[in-house]
């Protein structure tokens, strides 16, 4: 319709403004559009008539001769309701834009948004009693007619005008959801010093009842005694709260001023209904009287019991708040989060958070009561809604560190009402504007948000935009505090997906170059040690973690249970790295390789299929672990470990009676630590004692033939000074290597408890298997840590003076099984008849740790 009516001229408005096709409501004679404008982009109304419709109605009403007479005072009418509107400023009264345009067939005008009238509301308002719409709350009500009262009241004491056209049709709901006064067409002033004046009321039944008074909604003696007072539209607003609470007027004339006059007495009988909230039935009966010194004034109206509560007056301070000290507006804002709940959402969003959109600008020691107002309130917001009304007033805060402070602690908030490229195009910048900020508590509790908005960032914008300012704050603040928020800041990143790459040669160094050991700082590094070991190469954990750990760990200020804790991630770290690089050297064996091959070929080959692509079983039928290599380091291990069972396949070879070695300096030394183990020795299957036996290396004896005896032989030592001879079934046997002495005699020399007479008997045997002059007697034993037997020899290595093995005694009978029982001790003190008793495990520095765990 409005297109049609504007292709006859060229106007400012269709111009300026992009008009929708389609009206969006009627009110009264006026059609309204919405409208863009097309400059700035803002939200319009454009109320505009059709003059063909009045044209036409009046033909039919009148005759040719009265139509333009008509017509003209009805265009005079519309031209004046504009007219009202762009000399009226007041936040009740409807706010034009743009003045009034007569074309040949249409007459316009700008203003504001407006969403509807008051019929509206009176329409949603009967439609929750059938439930067909949803309820319009009572506060929002109570406001709107505050507004209303207010506007009343500037009209009569400050302009000297009396509405008298006051009805649904005339009250508009703008975009902030205000109840403006509009409609003045009927509009007349009045004189002060008379507040009653004739006035006869226009009334024309040939015009369309939308262009003429609604006198459903007219006071008495304005009908009937043509009295113009501003209690007239006292009496009006009070048909319009009956209206609103009941859907309809208490007066029904029909347009009719005959009806009217025979229906006022009863209509003015107004019963008490529950539909009425408290109080209202009161004011109500001020208001709807038949004489005007009996009504309420506006002014009185406003200070009724009706709008005496908490709510209504918090939006009369809001309405005020440009008049109020800074002190007051400061109380104000920090007490009106607790009253924020109470409002619907439409006076929220509609009300409040415009008001205090603008006031967030204005004052920078209110920044952080009025932003937090604003979230509050965003919470129940859509995402568009939020995206398009606070969002913007949040960029305004990259300089204001009061904003920054409760934006990141309503960053939960901001995160759930914004998709990611708005997170990332316009929070972003406020995250680094907060890092970079010269307070430490700002910076603290950005760092601390930061794991909270990991989800919320892609992977580029967290490798090349918040890995280095995070990176940079913690290489450069001597706080703290700051400290350990920055390393958990790095473990959010971690955990929100940093890259390996940047672990490894980025993160891992800037760790490695703290230099701070207090405990606290040191411990959150731990964190984000753990965090880092399952991402990086083994290789990294073994040159720059374990060494970086371990620096830490020794650390004097932490206590036990913190250094405990340090082992434990040493010792995973330590047990990864190993089975991995053994994995690595054992697949670059030629041979493992092919042993490894062999038994591949030679095994279950549906187990193998059925492991490989089920993940359950090994080729073994024993579970699958799923976990880390560093969580099966026990049973991957390349040594042996302590109370771990050795089984011997085959006995050592039987040596030659006259086996003879002779060295000189000769060096012992083990693969491992010099560590004595207690073994157990297994000959022919069954076990058979317990001993002492030194690990020397990872090669297993060559298999020889077995040894075999009927029954277990003690040992029996023998002294001779001050070194002890062992014989087994008599035979001794020793023979000297460097310095030290090991003899071999035939078995009929000695018998189990001969004793070695003395030093130079077993001098004797040396000389006679060829070593002789080698050892002198007086020279003292340079070892004197224990030294177990290696092989399965009968050959000893002793002291200075010579200890011996006995030699095992021939076969009895085959399938007997004899006991080797290997034990240590040099330098016994004095010779013993009793078998030697099983020597206690020595304890290296490893040994007294695992008894301290």
């Amino acid at each position: 319709m409005f297109s049609g009516s504007m292709k006859s001229f060229s106007s400012n408005i269709s111009s300026h403004y992009s008009i929708s096709q389609q009206a969006a409501f009627q009110a009264g004679p006026w059609s309204v559009y919405d409208a863009r404008k097309r400059s700035t982009g803002n939200s319009v109304s454009v109320f505009t008539i059709d003059k063909r419709m009045i044209h036409s109605h009046t033909s039919r009403a009148a005759g040719a001769a009265m139509l333009k007479e008509d017509t003209e005072e009805l265009y005079a009418r519309l031209r004046k309701e504009s007219g009202y509107l762009a000399k009226l400023r007041h936040p009740s009264v409807l706010e034009l834009m743009e003045p009034v345009e007569e074309g040949r067939n249409s007459i316009s005008f700008v203003t504001e948004r407006v969403t509807a009238c008051l019929t509206s509301v009176i329409e949603r308002k009967a439609a929750v009693r059938t439930g067909t719409d949803s309820e319009v709350d009572e506060v929002e009500i109570q406001k709107g007619l505050l507004q209303l009262a207010k506007g009343l009241e500037f009209l009569h004491y400050s302009v000297g005008i009396v509405h008298l056209g006051l009805s649904p049709s005339a009250v508009f709901v703008n975009a902030k959801s205000d109840w403006k006064l509009s409609g003045l067409g009927f509009a007349q002033e009045f004189r002060n010093n008379n507040s009653q004046e004739y006035f006869v009321q226009q009334y024309d039944p040939r015009f369309p009842h939308s262009l003429q008074v609604n006198l459903d909604y007219s006071a008495p003696e304005l009908v009937i005694d043509h009295l113009m007072d501003p209690a007239n539209d006292v009496f009006s607003l009070g048909c319009l709260i009956h209206a609103i609470y009941c859907s309809r007027s208490p007066i029904s004339a029909n347009g009719n001023p005959v009806t009217y006059k025979n229906s006022i007495s009863q209509s003015l009988r107004i019963s008490r209904d529950p539909r009425f909230p408290n109080d209202m039935f009161e004011v109500l009966s001020h208001l709807l009287t038949r004489r005007p010194t009996d009504r309420m004034s506006a002014r009185d109206f406003q200070d009724s019991p009706y709008f005496d509560n908490i709510l209504i007056n918090t939006i009369r301070f809001l309405d005020a708040l440009p008049a109020k000290t800074t002190s007051e507006r400061q109380a104000f804002m920090r007490g009106l989060s607790r009253v924020l709940p109470q409002f619907p959402n439409s006076v929220q969003q509609k009300k409040i958070l415009p008001a205090l959109l603008d006031e967030l600008d204005k004052d920078e020691s209110l920044t952080g009561p009025i932003l937090t107002n604003i979230l509050e309130i965003g919470k129940v917001m859509s995402q568009m809604g939020f995206s398009n009304r606070i969002l913007p007033g949040l960029k305004r805060l990259k300089d204001r560190p009061s904003g920054l402070a409760v934006l990141l602690d309503k960053i939960e908030i901001v995160k759930s009402r914004v998709n990611g490229q708005e997170f990332t195009e316009d929070v972003l910048p406020l995250i680094y504007a907060a890092l970079t900020s010269p307070s430490p508590a700002i910076q603290e509790k950005t760092l601390t948000t930061i794991p909270q908005i990991t989800a919320n960032i892609d992977f580029q914008a967290i490798k090349n935009e918040l890995f280095p300012q995070v990176s940079a704050v913690f290489a450069q603040t001597s706080s703290l505090a700051v400290k350990v928020a920055a390393l958990r800041a790095l473990q959010g990143l971690i955990e929100g997906g940093l890259d390996k790459y940047t672990i490894s040669e980025k993160l891992v160094p800037l760790l490695r170059g703290m230099k701070t050991r207090e405990p606290t700082v040191i411990m959150c590094a731990l964190d984000v040690y753990k965090r880092v070991m399952p991402i990086v190469d083994s290789s990294v954990l073994a040159t720059d973690v374990i060494p970086h750990i371990w620096a830490m760990a020794v650390s004097p200020l932490l206590k036990l249970d913190q250094f405990r804790e340090f082992m434990v991630v040493v010792h995973k770290a330590s047990d990864r790295v190993e089975t991995e690089h053994a994995r690595k050297l054992a697949e670059l064996d030629p041979e493992h390789s092919k042993q490894n091959d062999f038994i591949q070929s030679t095994g279950d080959v549906t187990a193998d299929f059925e492991a490989l692509v089920l993940g359950r079983t090994n080729v073994n039928g024993k579970k699958t672990s799923t976990s880390s290599p560093s969580s099966n380091v026990n049973s991957s291990r390349l040594a042996p470990q302590d109370n771990e069972d050795f089984e011997w396949d085959d006995a050592p070879a039987k040596p030659k009676s006259e086996f003879v070695q002779r060295t000189q300096g000769m060096k012992l030394q083990s693969s491992r630590s010099m560590v004595s183990t207690p073994r157990t020795l297994k000959v022919g299957g069954q076990q058979q004692g317990s001993g002492r036996m030194q690990q020397t290396s990872n090669t297993a004896p060559s298999s020889q033939r077995p040894i075999q005896r009927t029954t277990p032989i003690p040992r029996t030592p023998s002294m001779s000074n001050g070194s002890a001879v062992w014989g087994i079934g008599g035979s001794v046997r020793s023979m000297s290597i460097g310095s030290v002495g090991v003899s071999s005699t035939p078995q009929s020399a000695f018998t189990p408890s001969t004793p070695v007479a003395s030093s130079t008997s077993v001098l004797e045997s040396i000389e006679s298997n060829g070593f002789g002059g080698m050892l002198a007697p007086q020279e003292a034993n340079p070892w004197n840590s224990v030294i177990s037997a290696s092989t399965g020899s009968n050959n000893s290595i002793g002291s200075s003076v010579g200890l011996s093995f006995p030699r095992p005694p021939p076969v009895q009978s085959p399938g007997s099984e004899a006991t080797m029982n290997t034990s240590s001790g040099f330098g016994l003190p004095r010779p013993v008849s009793e078998p030697v008793q099983q020597a206690q495990p020595q304890k290296n520095g490893m040994d007294k740790y695992a008894s301290l765990l």
